[in-house]
C-alpha cells in the first residue's frame, strides 16, 4: 500500500519543500483546504442515518476537488479521477464493514460519514476529520481502487517489505489471513480497521486532534509511548536510544528506502524491545494508534492471525506472532480492553 500520510495537512507542513508553490500560494492553498466545503458537516448531511451500503460511493466532485488540492499542497503529482468499478469490488467493501464486530460497526456509523472511491489517489486510503470534529465527530475515508486490488497477505508483505531496500538475502513473508480467507475483501476489511482507528482515536481522546496538536504525555494513549511531537507527525518515543533503526523506517519507499533488506532482521530485534504492536505502530503516534486499533480487533475480536516471518536465503529465522498479545503491549492492550469491554 503505497499510502501517502493519513490526516496530512499538519504534516504536510513539513513538505512544502517540495512543492513548486510559492509562500504566498501555499499559504493561500492550505487556508482553502482548512475552509474547503468537503470538510464541513452540512456537506453531507444527506447521509446522517443511512446504511453502510448507501455510504459506499463513486467520489463526488467536492471530494476530487479536494484531493487534487490535497496533492498540490503536498507536491504529489498524481491527479485523483472518479474510477471504473466493477460490482464486486462494491460487494467487496460492504461484505468487510458487514463483517466487522459490532462494536467497529458503531465506530462506524458514530464517526463514519462515507467512504469515497477514486482512482489515482497517489496511495491506497487516506482520511479525514471535518471541521468541528471535537462537536460532530465525523470525517470520511477515500479509498484507491488501483492499489486495494491485491489480496490480504500479498498486500501485507508488501507493505512490510516497504521500508528495506534491494533484494537480497533477507525477506519478510506476513500472513494475516489463513489462505482459505485470503481475499481482497480480506484485505480492503484490515485498511479500513486502520483508517477507522484514526477517527476513533481523535473521537476517544486517546491522542490529539492532528489539526491542534498536543503534547503526547498529556494523552492516555500516546503517553504509552511518546515523549515528544515534533514536525507534524515526528516526534521522539521513549525507545529512541535501543531502537535506532525506528526513525530510518520510510514506509512504501521500496529502492529509495534508507534501511537495506540486511538490516531486517535487525529491525525487528529491536521493534521486540519496545511497547509498539507493529514496524508501523513505531512510525508516529497516530499510526501507533490505529495499528494497534487494527490489530487488537483483528486478532482478538476476529480472532484471526497476525504474522510476521523472516527468512533468511530462504529459511526461517525470526517469526513474529500477533504481538498485541506479547508482554511487552500488555498496557496497550489493555487500553483497547476498556475501550471495548
Amino acid at each position: 500500500m503505497n499510502m501517502k500520510l493519513l490526516f496530512s495537512l499538519i504534516c504536510s507542513i513539513t513538505l512544502l519543500s517540495v512543492s513548486p508553490l510559492n509562500a504566498a500560494n501555499k499559504k493561500a492553498l492550505l487556508k482553502e483546504l482548512k475552509e474547503h466545503k468537503a470538510r464541513s458537516a452540512s456537506t453531507w448531511s444527506e447521509f446522517t442515518g443511512k446504511g453502510i451500503r448507501d455510504r459506499v460511493l463513486h467520489a463526488p466532485d467536492i471530494i476530487i476537488d479536494y484531493l487534487r488540492k490535497d496533492n498540490q499542497f503536498q507536491g504529489y503529482k498524481e491527479q485523483p479521477k472518479k474510477p471504473a468499478i466493477d460490482p464486486e469490488f462494491f460487494s467487496d467493501i460492504i461484505n468487510a464493514v458487514v463483517e466487522f464486530p459490532k462494536a467497529v460497526k458503531n465506530h462506524i456509523d458514530k464517526h463514519l460519514v462515507a467512504v469515497f472511491l477514486v482512482e489515482g489517489l497517489g496511495g491506497t486510503a487516506y482520511g479525514e476529520l471535518l471541521n468541528d470534529f471535537d462537536n460532530n465527530k465525523l470525517g470520511f475515508i477515500v479509498l484507491d481502487v488501483i492499489s486495494l486490488n491485491r489480496k490480504a497477505n500479498e498486500w501485507a508483505t508488501w507493505r512490510e517489505n516497504s521500508p528495506f531496500a534491494m533484494s537480497g538475502m533477507y525477506v519478510i513473508e506476513a500472513e494475516i489471513e489463513p489462505k482459505k480467507n485470503d481475499t481482497r475483501k480480506a484485505a480492503i476489511q484490515y485498511i479500513l480497521l486502520h483508517e477507522v482507528g484514526h477517527l476513533v482515536g481523535v473521537a476517544k481522546g486517546a491522542h490529539p486532534n492532528w489539526f491542534e496538536g498536543g503534547h503526547p504525555q498529556k494523552w492516555p494513549f500516546t503517553k504509552l509511548s511518546w515523549l515528544t511531537l515534533e514536525r507534524g507527525f515526528e516526534g521522539k518515543s521513549k525507545f529512541d536510544e535501543t531502537f535506532i533503526n525506528r526513525n530510518k523506517l520510510k514506509f512504501y519507499s521500496f529502492r529509495d528506502a534508507p534501511l537495506s533488506s540486511k538490516e531486517i532482521d535487525e529491525t525487528y530485534w529491536q521493534l521486540s524491545k519496545t511497547n509498539f504492536v507493529s514496524l508501523y505502530a513505531s512510525t508516529n503516534m497516530y499510526d501507533d494508534f490505529a495499528e494497534t486499533y487494527a490489530m487488537y480487533v483483528h486478532v482478538i475480536l476476529q480472532k484471526r492471525p497476525w504474522k510476521i516471518r523472516i527468512k533468511k536465503e530462504d529459511e526461517p529465522i525470526r517469526d513474529i506472532t500477533n504481538p498485541i498479545l506479547d508482554k511487552r503491549c500488555k498496557n496497550k492492550k489493555r487500553y483497547f480492553d476498556e475501550m471495548f469491554k
